[in-house]
């Protein structure tokens, strides 16, 4: 996955990237919003390694390692579903009852949901962080 950013500062080998609000760039289809009823930050600033020449001001192409926001999201949804069948079905097969089932399958989703963010976190930790590509030449 591919984003355009702007160079604000340059310190060393580093590089202040700032990236503008996701909706406004794709035409407010508010898909990039939180779960929540506040919407982000107008601007996100982040800290970058330069490993190409630019300058400040000069528009970049960052790339984010894109399969590893596909195990990401995987973990994030992925592991609650998991949980939350498996309880369903481990209970209904050892009791029988279709009451502590629906106890199990809830039990199920919320262990898994606990445990899918520290695994989210661990597969982003070794996918690597994004990295400049290139400047983006604007006319």
């Amino acid at each position: 996955m591919r984003r355009l950013g702007e160079i604000v500062k340059i310190d060393g080998n580093q590089a202040w990237v700032k990236f503008t609000n996701p909706s406004e760039a794709c035409g407010n289809c508010r898909g990039c919003i939180r779960l929540t009823p506040r919407e982000q930050a107008d601007e996100r600033v982040f800290k970058l390694d330069l490993n190409i020449k630019a300058e400040v001001g000069d528009t970049i192409m960052v790339e984010y390692p894109a399969k590893g926001i596909v195990q990401t999201m995987l973990a994030l949804y992925g592991l609650p579903s998991l949980g939350l069948f498996l309880g369903y079905f481990l209970a209904y097969n050892l009791t029988g009852a279709e009451a502590f089932s629906a106890l199990a399958a809830l039990g199920g989703l919320v262990v898994c949901w606990l445990a899918a963010r520290p695994v989210a976190r661990l597969i982003d930790g070794k996918i690597g962080q994004p990295r400049i590509v290139a400047t983006v030449c604007r006319q």
